[in-house]
């Protein structure tokens, strides 16, 4: 079974007013317009790691290509191809539909279609770009009017905060641990062998996000002082000025980590808690290993972004 969207014309000129006020905001901030393929290699997508391929929609051809499942990765390959040249950093913008499956009961599937916009910054000179680019997100989001019916969380993490939960377990049921905190499965945590204390520990970070400025005080009481949390106190120090000139609120969340294996460091998403319903607005982070794998040789090995969902 295949599940195929259909806009009527209410929904393509909602949309298409919505994205150009989107790209006016990219346009200001100095970004420019790029369209990647709908075709992907599906070979490079593997290579990457960045999604599982069940969820992938195949082409059936001589080749092995899909329909590209995000944005970022044909993006960040040609700018070490066509924009190889180009001065950095490099900000880009783009808007468009990407493709996806999930399977449902035995040999079906639903297709996904998602209308999306947002900004690609590779090879950026500064310590703090995220500062820039959830500047540009609240920005964007400011201009579409969303406030008035919703209120507007940003909830953030960073792959390293996993990395230092997880670093003394590295011998000792890492995979399992690590599957336990994203899944936020304590029944699962609770049968693995290890130390009791440390698993009382586990089991509160499962839970245990809020304001940054108290979550980070309580790791650096579990772990010390670290370059990785301190580096986290003065991005938040910095994006909480942006928070309250744009009326969004932010949180800290440990165990959040992002579906696709794209990110590495800082991970995002804005949502919108709307009667009781969390909708999920925008996702972004940085990919950093992404850049690596295309650009090896680069200088600068950088990357972060977002996507808005329009749909």
């Amino acid at each position: 079974m295949t599940e195929i969207k259909e806009f009527n014309l209410v929904d393509v000129k909602n949309n298409s007013t919505i994205i150009n006020k989107l790209n006016n905001i990219y346009r200001l901030w100095g970004y420019e317009e790029i369209s990647p393929s709908f075709i992907n290699n599906l070979e490079t997508i593997k290579g990457c790691e960045i999604i599982n391929d069940k969820e992938v929609v195949g082409i059936v051809s001589n080749n092995s290509l899909c329909l590209r499942p995000e944005m970022t990765t044909s993006i960040v390959k040609l700018t070490s191809t066509r924009l190889i040249n180009k001065k950095r950093p490099i900000r880009l913008f783009n808007n468009g539909i990407v493709f996806g499956k999930k399977e449902n009961n035995k040999n079906s599937f639903k297709l996904k279609e998602k209308l999306q916009s947002g900004i690609e910054l590779i090879g950026y000179d500064t310590k703090y770009p995220e500062i820039e680019v959830i500047n540009i997100l609240f920005d964007a989001i400011d201009h579409i009017n969303l406030k008035d019916n919703c209120k507007l969380t940003l909830l953030v993490s960073t792959t390293k905060i996993m990395d230092l939960i997880l670093s003394k377990y590295k011998n000792n049921n890492y995979e399992e641990i690590k599957k336990s905190m994203v899944e936020l499965n304590q029944e699962k945590l609770s049968r693995i062998d290890i130390d009791q204390n440390e698993k009382l520990i586990l089991k509160d970070l499962l839970f245990t996000r809020g304001e940054p400025d108290v979550i980070i005080k309580k790791l650096k009481n579990i772990y010390g002082k670290n370059i990785i949390l301190e580096d986290l106190k003065y991005l938040f120090d910095n994006l909480s000025k942006i928070s309250i000139k744009y009326g969004i609120s932010i949180q800290l969340d440990p165990t959040f980590q992002p579906h696709l294996n794209l990110y590495e460091g800082i991970v995002f998403q804005l949502i919108c808690d709307k009667s009781n319903e969390k909708i999920i607005l925008a996702k972004g982070g940085r990919y950093d290993e992404l850049v690596r794998f295309f650009s090896p040789n680069e200088k600068i090995l950088n990357g972060i972004g977002f996507t808005i969902s329009i749909d």
